[in-house]
């Protein structure tokens, strides 16, 4: 009587038997989206009674967003999907765990296939009605405070399809995960395994580069998981969330969600295979297949086995010995684990030694790999006839970067998207010129991230490190920042398509003064200030320090971005077209308006840090000689500074021509480095109220240092150290 029912009526029989997990799916996606709907939705109305939207245009939008972050692409949902889809496969198949049950399904005159198929389809549907349920309770909720508009509707379709296709994924890898199994403990660390093994062995490989590989480099290429959706999906999803509109959603949601489906359908393959192969036997087994024990035990074993050897590592102060004795030791116990598990029985702890031994062969070659660079990582540069293009950032330069809809971006993406340095020769000879990774840091070296675009299409990235005060060095940089292409990736300025007619203020600012130039002027101010970075090399940052910076801010829809324009004494047109604005001031300021200037000295030369007590090199020998002068020991920080305030204007007049401000970086500058000077002196430069002085009234006091050499004997006698510490 039963081989005459219909698939459907197959279909409401196993739905009965699965009203638990129904509850938890539908009860679960309302949640998700209408508990979290209303949420959003209510605190944003609460920030427009508190008077935080101006306009109630800006309001209006910022309900649209609430209701794209809670029903379209949502950070709450990827946990809550992968989680369903493991329940949801579980519980749908669970009797393949229990030999009875099996025998008592198999006794049915139904087809293996269409069981497979009734089940599968059962889940399928019951996340979609669950899903659906709860999306639609997050719409009507959106559409009652007027939240919901074509592109609310949009991110909620194409949310919908991409969320579907994840689901899909992990749904298929935990079918995979019981056919492969017999036993709920194993299904579950299997299932975790599948989701997050590519992940582990991606980091795993990376902290291995980073450990043993002077010249690795995670800034331009970071290495990681091709396949995985739940690195795709926590990668993504703030992308999705603030897309500039659905066109720009789509065409990042789409081709990762036609990769999940495809990997979903070739998944969903595998165990629909190893459905049709599985025995009634295996049943309560931990693994279904016995061939698939060794396999599974040296794929476990290599990963964690590094992560315990990294642990003994990180704490152990890198003693690479230990490294070695925590990843075998590592190793031999998850292999002895996984022999008890699968065969339930703890006098199975040394079975199968054949493949221990492999998995610990497989451990230390890989250790050998990355110890001795049996493979030349560090050693590889590239032939100049096999060099495309290349992107470089050198340390000494951050800023942010914005896209024309005031997006940030990252510092490696927007400079590998902008820079292509067609004349590589400098750049590959300063990478054969490079200074050995000086992992104590005692040298003054820097380091800059490279990235090679290779004739065949391959890109590789490597982090060397220079000396800026190398002369050859020094010439090689001056090639590589005098050309457009460096210039055009590293300053945004330089390619600003930003419309002009979006800048809200422009200011100029010399570390104390602040002027005002409008905003019709920043087209005309930024092409006077593009004509002079014609000038532009590593000997003119290097050697000197910009006298100020102008910062152009825009409105609208870009209320975050910001963009500033270093200028130096050699920029002429931009200081010429600034002083047309009434709105130059030398850095240099005029003793006259200043009230008083106090000095502090650190006298870094003595101060104590107790961890430095106990190491061993002698090039920190002083602390010990500095903490035997002042006492037997030292538990706390020991403060040699001092002050001194000096208010005559002639002090103050011999004082003001050696400092310069803190307010304004100095990108790449040679200011700064000399422990000395800049290290051990701040002041505290405080304007006369009835100043004329354009100086930012907000502020109390501005900060300046010394420049290198430039400390008046005065002053270093005013502060030198009495042998009283300024507890």
């Amino acid at each position: 009587m039963t081989s005459k029912n219909s698939f459907w009526d197959s279909c409401r029989e196993n739905h009965k038997r699965r009203i638990w997990v129904w509850i938890v799916a539908v009860l679960s996606q309302l949640l998700a989206y209408g508990g979290i709907t209303m949420i959003y939705l209510s605190r944003i109305k609460g920030y427009y009674a508190d008077g935080n939207y101006k306009a109630p245009a800006a309001f209006k939008e910022a309900l649209y967003q609430a209701a794209k972050d809670s029903i379209g692409f949502s950070d709450n949902l990827y946990t809550l999907i992968l989680v369903l889809a493991a329940i949801i496969a579980m519980q749908g198949f669970s009797y393949l765990y229990d030999r009875r049950k099996v025998d008592m399904y198999h006794s049915v005159p139904v087809s293996k296939d269409r069981r497979f198929v009734v089940v599968y389809v059962n889940g399928l549907f019951l996340y979609l009605i669950a899903n659906l349920l709860g999306l639609a309770s997050g719409m009507v909720i959106a559409v009652s405070q007027g939240a919901v508009n074509a592109e609310v509707l949009a991110a909620a379709g194409l949310a919908f399809v991409w969320n579907l296709a994840f689901f899909l994924v992990f749904y298929h890898l935990m079918i995979l995960a019981v056919m492969l199994t017999g036993n709920r403990f194993v299904t579950i660390c299997l299932f975790l395994a599948f989701a997050i093994y590519e992940f582990m062995a991606y980091s795993s490989i990376n902290n291995l580069k980073q450990t043993f590989f002077e010249t690795y480099s995670g800034y331009f290429i970071h290495q990681e998981a091709k396949l995985s959706p739940l690195v795709d999906y926590t990668a993504n999803i703030w992308q999705l969330k603030y897309a500039k509109d659905a066109a720009a959603a789509a065409k990042l949601a789409m081709p990762l969600a036609a990769k999940w489906f495809g990997i979903a359908l070739v998944v969903l393959l595998l165990a629909w295979f190893a459905y049709k192969k599985r025995a009634s036997e295996a049943a309560g087994k931990a693994v279904a297949y016995r061939f698939l024990e060794p396999f599974l035990k040296v794929a476990a074993a290599v990963p964690a086995a590094y992560l315990v050897g990294q642990f003994v590592y990180d704490t152990s102060h890198q003693n690479e010995l230990l490294l070695v004795l925590g990843m075998l030791l590592g190793g031999l116990i998850v292999c002895s684990v996984m022999e008890v598990v699968f065969d339930f029985d703890i006098r199975s702890i040394f079975k199968h030694l054949i493949s221990s031994g492999v998995a610990l062969a497989a451990i230390m070659v890989i250790f050998c790999i990355f110890k001795w660079d049996l493979f030349g990582y560090d050693s590889y540069i590239p032939a100049q006839n096999k060099v495309e293009s290349i992107a470089i950032s050198t340390d000494g330069y951050y800023d942010s970067y914005w896209d024309e809809n005031g997006q940030y971006l990252d510092n490696p993406d927007y400079q590998k998207e902008t820079m292509f340095l067609t004349d590589t020769e400098p750049v590959l000879t300063l990478a054969r010129h490079a200074k050995p990774l000086d992992r104590e840091g005692l040298s003054n070296n820097r380091c800059v991230e490279i990235l090679y675009r290779l004739t065949s299409g391959r890109q590789a990235a490597r982090r060397i490190w220079v000396d800026y005060d190398d002369p050859e060095t020094a010439a090689l940089l001056n090639r590589i920042f005098s050309t457009e292409a460096f210039q055009k990736g590293m300053f945004q300025g330089m390619e600003d398509e930003t419309s002009y007619d979006r800048v809200e203020t422009i200011n100029y600012s010399n570390g104390a003064a602040m002027t005002i130039v409008p905003k019709e002027e920043a087209k005309g101010l930024r092409d006077a200030w593009v004509k002079d970075m014609e000038q532009f090399d590593f000997s003119l940052v290097r050697n000197n320090r910009p006298c100020g910076v102008i910062r152009m801010s825009y409105g609208a829809d870009m209320s975050y971005m910001q963009r500033s324009y270093y200028v130096y004494e050699s920029f002429v047109n931009t200081i010429d077209y600034l002083k047309k604005q009434e709105a130059y001031y030398p850095v240099e300021l005029n003793a006259a308006d200043i009230d008083l200037i106090k000095v502090t000295c650190y006298h870094n030369e003595f101060s104590v840090n107790p961890d430095m007590l106990y190491r061993d090199d002698p090039g920190y020998a002083f602390y010990r000689e500095a903490v035997a002068a002042e006492a037997e020991y030292v538990d706390t920080y020991v403060d040699y500074s001092t002050e001194e305030t000096f208010y005559e204007e002639e002090q103050i007049a011999q004082i003001l021509p050696h400092i310069y401000p803190n307010y304004i970086d100095a990108p790449w500058s040679s200011y700064g480095e000399d422990a000395d000077d800049s290290n051990n002196y701040y002041l505290e430069v405080v304007f006369k109220k009835d100043s004329s002085y354009p100086y930012e009234r907000g502020s109390y006091y501005f900060t300046y240092c010394f420049r290198n050499g430039e400390v008046p004997e005065f002053v270093k006698e005013a502060t030198a150290y009495t042998g009283e510490s300024a507890e």
